[in-house]
């Protein structure tokens, strides 16, 4: 015999390479990640800080400068020097001012130029000389500051190549009605060298509040790359937060401030690169680790798998000696060839088990039904439990009789009722042990289940089973998904009663038809001990009766569904229930052919065929609740019988409307009202009015005077009647209310109409008439 040399050596090796080389990788990866992920924290917090710091020196600069300005503006000198016109002789005042001016400026942030503007006066100073607004060209420039929302304001000029930032304050102070301005102007580059002095690694930016860029201390972000981290820090709302973007094609670590101060942005970008430099080095020794750990596995997985594969060679040798060679399929590993030499044998052993075990399940299960049938003797009882594995010392017993609700609203289908009966044989089978119960059985569309026990008392004992029932009711429920309802008989003490027991479970069952699906129902609570003598509902039948008659659908239903709840009010026997279901069906059938008139009679078949009438009768006896009874009498029976009244009411009403217009046809030149058409058809015209609209959608008198109008059109047209004449044969007393009522619905006058519609020789004929 050839077997695939060392196919199982293979795969032991294999295994025991994987599971000491994947421990050792899989550690130094989470290592080297874990180790860069703490330097992108350290350095995200050192930028942080580094970030904060620059954003402490530029703002400690800026408020300085806006402090120095304060005072200047505020000096007396300045104050009242915003009243003075522009006039040779306030010189002494314009230079001490200019002096005063050089002197306030500061020397850590070099100021660009800072100049005074009065409004009033129209003059102005500023770093290097004294000047009226007619000397300035950027004048609109310079005033526009006065109409900012604030009396002290940073603000961008966006005029210039090379950005510049100024504060603008309004003299007086605190003053929103500016008698001047200040303007200090510092350049982007000073800026710009203050950011390049506090980086160490990345690029270190300033927005302003309409995040414009103010200044950045390198070039090293690309224009696009700029414009993205713009939107990117404008979509957050956050003023202080890290987030990573990817700029230009790099993964960058974005750390951002806002300023409280003049809402300036503060933003840091850290390539991901320049942060894991440090931790690439960690990488390498942690490959170089893992690398060892693994060379070291593969030295110990080669020397254990050796060991462990020594003794299945062994016994493939002895195996491959004893016996013959096994098929291809069985060659593909040692243990293949193992185990189809084991399964050989157990198939064996099981098949012969399992002929053995069948027959005496058949037999277990055949005992049973000849009890259940009374068909066994009670002198052979204790030697056939005996011979089964029964229990033969049970002082009680009593029978499970189990039915399937409804597998119409399930997922199965008829055909799968007595494969579930069987599976639902088997869930009983293992939820009641096998010491106290007999082997579960089907009979017709039942399972039967017979369960017994030692001492209880009657209380004790329904307990007991009312548990047992519940707990397969929901098991049953739960993994097939399927309603069932169980009957439970008296307990009995002799074992040969067991027939007995089974008609009163069975009997129990009959009575879900009162208490709906899913019942668990004892035959002691269940039959009625004093039998009423009937249990039909009169007088709400008889008002279901009227209501089906009159098609009243709402009320026939309600009344339907009291008419049910009657029946099953009273306590009786469910054969009592039965015959009241078969009594309202038939009295419902005969209303549905006593209604039908002689005309319908001829043209439909209103009778339902035998056939047809005994699978109504079939249906209704199998009904269980009072759900279905209530749902199939609605649509089976009652929708029907609604529906041929419904048409036979249509075809009525639609003869009499027929008949009105025919009335109408012939009498439209007389004195014809409703009043006169209901007294010649013997109806009322309170019932004749509302009829003739539902089915025409006109009403009497519309459709009346609609009919005129066509005549009165074709007679102009066709005739050389006068116009007289043709309003006093449509009963007009007074010819101009004929032509007021044509003028209104044709927007003409009959003269009018006949001229543009008939021969030219009529319309010349009569022209005279229509003048009149």
């Amino acid at each position: 015999m050839k077997i695939r040399s060392s196919t199982y050596f293979n795969r032991l090796l294999m295994y025991s390479l994987l599971i000491g080389s994947i421990p050792a990788i899989i550690v130094g990866i989470i290592s080297y990640y874990k180790a860069s992920s703490i330097v992108q924290d350290k350095v995200n917090q050192s930028s942080m800080a580094t970030l904060q710091q620059t954003q402490l020196r530029v703002e400690q600069i800026l408020k300085t400068i806006d402090h120095s300005v304060t005072q200047y503006i505020s000096s007396p000198l300045v104050v009242n020097a915003m009243s003075l016109p522009y006039s040779a002789a306030n010189y002494q005042v314009y230079n001490e001012m200019y002096q005063n001016m050089v002197r306030s400026q500061t020397f850590e942030l070099t100021i660009n130029n800072m100049t005074v503007l009065n409004l009033k006066g129209q003059w102005g100073i500023d770093n290097n000389n004294i000047f009226t607004f007619d000397d300035v060209r950027s004048l609109d420039q310079l005033l526009r500051y006065e109409k900012l929302p604030s009396f002290s304001f940073w603000i961008t000029d966006e005029d210039k190549r090379s950005p510049s930032i100024s504060l603008v304050k309004k003299i007086p102070l605190n003053s929103l009605k500016a008698d001047g301005l200040a303007i200090v102007t510092i350049d982007e580059s000073q800026l710009a060298r203050l950011l390049a002095a506090d980086n160490r690694i990345g690029s270190i930016m300033v927005m302003d509040k309409d995040y414009r860029l103010l200044s950045r201390s390198d070039q090293k972000v690309q224009q696009s790359g700029l414009e993205q981290l713009v939107a990117e820090v404008q979509r957050r709302s956050e003023t202080e937060g890290q987030f990573n973007v990817e700029l230009d094609g790099d993964n960058t670590s974005v750390i951002m401030r806002k300023s409280s101060y003049n809402g300036w942005i503060y933003v840091s970008a850290i390539s991901i690169k320049d942060i894991t430099r440090d931790s690439r080095s960690i990488g390498w020794v942690t490959l170089f680790v893992c690398l060892l750990m693994v060379l070291v596995t593969c030295g110990l997985a080669l020397y254990g798998s050796r060991t462990f594969y020594r003794p299945v060679r062994k016994l493939v040798a002895t195996i491959a000696d004893r016996f013959e060679d096994p098929p291809e399929e069985a060659r593909t590993d040692e243990f293949a060839m193992i185990g189809y030499r084991l399964q050989s044998m157990l198939q064996t052993e099981s098949l012969l088990l399992a002929q053995l075990t069948g027959q005496v399940r058949e037999l277990k299960q055949f005992f049973v039904m000849k009890l259940i049938r009374g068909e066994e003797k009670e002198s052979q009882l204790p030697a056939r439990l005996k011979e089964y594995g029964y229990h033969a010392n049970w002082e009680w017993h009593a029978v499970f009789a189990i039915q399937i609700d409804d597998l119409e609203r399930s997922q199965y289908n008829e055909n799968d009722r007595d494969l579930l009966l069987f599976a639902i044989a088997n869930i009983a089978g293992e939820l009641i042990p096998a010491e106290e119960r007999l082997d579960p059985v089907l009979l017709e569309q039942y399972q039967i289940t017979v369960v017994g026990g030692i001492g209880t008392a009657d209380v004790e004992y329904k307990n007991r089973l009312f548990g047992v029932a519940e707990l397969i009711r929901r098991t049953v429920q739960q993994y097939l998904k399927l309603q069932i309802s169980i009957g439970i008989s008296r307990p009995q003490k002799r074992l040969i009663d067991i027939s007995v027991s089974a008609e009163q479970a069975l009997e129990a069952l009959r009575y879900r038809i009162r208490f709906g699906p899913e019942s668990v129902l004892f035959i002691d609570d269940v039959q009625p001990e004093d039998l009423v003598s009937s249990v039909f509902p009169h007088r709400a039948a008889k008002e279901l009766y009227d209501a089906v008659k009159l098609v009243e659908r709402s009320r026939a239903d309600k009344l339907l569904e009291r008419c049910i709840g009657l029946i099953f009010n009273e306590q009786a026997d469910w054969r009592q229930y039965r015959m009241s279901l078969v009594r309202l069906y038939t009295m419902l059938t005969e209303l549905g052919q006593s209604e039908i008139t002689a005309d319908t009679k001829k043209d439909t078949k209103t009778e339902l065929p035998l056939d047809q009438e005994k699978q109504h009768f079939d249906r209704l006896l199998d009904l269980k609740s009072q759900e279905e009874i209530r749902l199939w009498f609605c649509d089976t029976v009652i929708a029907p019988i609604m529906r041929r009244l419904e048409q036979q009411s249509k075809s009525h009403a639609k003869k009499i409307s027929d008949r009105i217009t025919d009335l109408i046809h012939q009498r439209f030149d007389t004195e014809l009202t409703l009043e006169a058409c209901a007294t010649q058809l013997n109806y009322h015209p309170n019932h004749l009015g509302p009829l003739f609209s539902r089915e025409k959608g006109i009403s009497f008198s519309e459709y009346l005077l609609n009919y005129r109008l066509m005549m009165a059109k074709q007679w102009l047209i066709e005739t050389d009647m006068k116009i007289g004449d043709i309003a006093e044969r449509l009963t007009y007393t007074n010819p101009q209310n004929f032509i007021r009522f044509f003028r209104k619905m044709e927007n003409m006058t009959p003269g009018q109409y006949r001229e543009l519609n008939c021969h030219p020789k009529i319309g010349k004929l009569h022209s005279e008439d229509s003048t009149r």
